[in-house]
């Protein structure tokens, strides 16, 4: 049974070092059941337990290694039931209680990872976007970094059509515009505009797989340092996953060993260093495939128009033209349009 969760999508962030071992994970991907929305309003039962369960299994098959996928909401207490065994029923107080301890089980979200950075892989856009961020309100940087995140790179298309996921990219674009006029220095505005035009072709050129996992075709993008100061390294793992198949399945097989990662971790470093002094130009001919693939097919990419109407002047015109939009196109795209009039950065 295909059920859609993409209500309940919080966002994508990429976290550098995440956890212990230096290439371990690098995605966070958050989800959030609540039974009622922001005005109180109803949206779901608390699921069972084997609700919670399967939804946790569906979402997280969709996902990659890389990716720590986070589950918050009240919508999920029966798993903490599930846990203590057989209840007596509760008064109101009592499933209160027993919901908060349930939030502190299960990892919850830290608002703080919405400002990290988010990065293409293509070296010369992310560090003009980075620059362009540098001087700019953490509150800016993360409206920014969501664009790239929610509109432009998302994970998995699969709760929409490829339609849906093109016009989803045109209203990041829009928002990238708002961005350039109200608040991104002056004199980064042209480089930051073509550096996020450049992001939201790689992400219209993107593949998805049959399970809606894209593909967007270049190397995944770690960097040091930050703003004008970012430089870029190699991904050694990303790299063994696209030059050497074999061992990228020999590694696989490794994370399933309870050291805490310690196995992965020597298999890689070991890995790297007898692929390099075996061939002395993988670095360079890994790094060259990504450069192929954007000269190839991002370049020249067009993109959809579909917000090509919003107004950037500022956040009033834009939140008022996107309502229209949406008040004329009513079933279209609707859910990310929601998502985006209740954004708190537009306060209103």
């Amino acid at each position: 049974m295909n059920i859609d969760y993409s209500q309940f999508y919080r966002g994508t962030t990429n976290i550098p070092s995440y956890g212990s071992g230096a290439y371990k994970k690098d995605t966070l991907v958050k989800y959030e059941f609540n039974t009622t929305d922001e005005h109180g309003n109803k949206v779901m039962d608390i699921m069972s337990r084997e609700e919670t369960l399967q939804a946790m299994k569906d979402i997280r098959s969709q996902y990659g290694d890389s990716v720590i996928v986070e589950f918050s909401g009240d919508g999920m207490a029966a798993l903490a039931e599930g846990r203590k065994g057989w209840t007596v029923p509760e008064d109101k107080e009592a499933v209160e209680a027993r919901n908060a301890a349930f939030q502190k089980d299960i990892v919850q979200v830290d608002k703080s990872l919405n400002n990290l950075p988010a990065y293409s892989g293509m070296y010369g856009a992310d560090k003009a976007v980075a620059s362009a961020l540098e001087n700019c309100s953490k509150e800016e940087q993360g409206f920014v970094y969501d664009i790239i995140r929610q509109n432009f790179l998302v994970g998995n298309s699969g709760s929409m059509t490829e339609e849906e996921r093109q016009a989803n990219i045109s209203l990041g674009m829009k928002k990238a515009e708002y961005a350039a006029e109200n608040f991104i220095p002056e004199d980064n505005r042209d480089a930051f505009l073509e550096a996020m035009e450049s992001i939201a072709k790689l992400a219209s050129a993107g593949k998805a797989d049959s399970n809606g996992n894209m593909d967007y075709g270049v190397a995944k993008g770690r960097y040091l340092g930050h703003g004008s100061n970012l430089v870029q390294t190699t991904n050694a793992l990303d790299m063994m996953r696209t030059m050497d198949k074999d061992a990228y399945a020999e590694y696989q097989k490794m994370g399933k060993k309870d050291d805490g990662g310690l196995s992965s971790l020597k298999y890689l470093t070991n890995w790297y260093a007898g692929a390099v002094k075996k061939n002395p130009s993988m670095v360079d001919n890994y790094e060259k495939q990504s450069e192929e693939y954007v000269e190839k097919n991002v370049k020249n990419q067009k993109l959809d128009k579909t917000f090509a109407g919003l107004k950037t002047g500022s956040k009033a015109a834009f939140f008022e033209s996107l309502k229209m939009f949406q008040s004329s196109n009513p079933n279209f795209l609707s859910s990310i349009i929601n998502r985006e009039l209740a954004s708190k950065f537009w306060g209103f």
